[in-house]
């Protein structure tokens, strides 16, 4: 047995030992952990449906915590939300969330997943990323400047014209635009955007497999018996 497998194996006797008569509890992992595993799967787009146009939210940016009196994950999400029409962007906006979800670990499987995921607030952050053109320049994007005289200022009107539809569905979301309120259509997409991040969460791309080449990893495997949220650390407790 050459000197590495002779050191692997004593270390795992020690680690055995310290199980067994209880002077091994648990093994921490801390935000920086948990942020460095996030962090390559960033950005991630995800589309969102927008009546006869095209929506997408990107999410750019999450900042993980784990208070600690809580017993919970707590993430803060940065994404982007985007309506185009006739391939023109005719609203754009930062959004934050705030989700929280409880940690549970699988025996079945050796993963780490998300539970009982939940989002406690979405709110838009006013920048310069932001945009909502007004009744002017929607009604221009749909009709061509020759006709445009003809129009007699209606969002209905101009969009029959361009589309040949009087969909009312299209006609009524376009229709949110003309009140000048960005917060208005985010209100219209926030169900959507949250169902999105909470599938997102619960996916299997979001559980953590634990590696058995990995010596805690795979010694949690052999021993460990659940996983939670105590002192502000992602605990692992044998």
């Amino acid at each position: 047995m050459d000197p590495q497998s002779i050191k692997s194996s004593l270390r795992l006797l020690l680690a055995k030992c310290l199980i067994r008569f209880k002077r091994l509890k648990y093994v921490d992992y801390s935000v920086d952990d948990i942020s460095q595993i996030i962090k390559p799967h960033l950005p991630v787009l995800l589309p969102i449906s927008v009546p006869k146009g095209e929506g997408r939210f990107t999410l750019s940016k999450v900042n993980i915590s784990m208070p600690f009196d809580t017993d919970y994950i707590q993430a803060e999400v940065l994404g982007g939300i985007e309506v185009t029409y006739l391939a023109n962007p005719i609203y754009r906006a930062h959004v934050v969330l705030i989700v929280q979800a409880t940690p549970q670990y699988d025996p079945t499987k050796n993963n780490v997943l998300l539970t009982d995921i939940r989002i406690t607030d979405i709110h838009m952050l006013n920048d310069e990323y932001s945009i909502l053109k007004d009744t002017t320049s929607l009604i221009s994007l749909f009709v061509p400047s020759p006709v445009l005289s003809m129009v007699r200022g209606t969002m209905k009107t101009a969009f029959s014209i361009m589309t040949g539809t009087t969909t009312s569905e299209a006609n009524s979301y376009l229709q949110m635009y003309l009140s000048g309120s960005k917060q208005k259509v985010l209100d219209y997409h926030k169900p959507q955007i949250e169902k999105l991040i909470v599938e997102l969460a619960a996916g299997e791309d979001m559980q953590y497999t634990l590696d058995i080449n990995d010596f805690e990893e795979s010694l949690f495997i052999q021993y460990g018996k659940e996983v939670a949220v105590e002192e502000g650390q992602l605990r692992f407790k044998f």
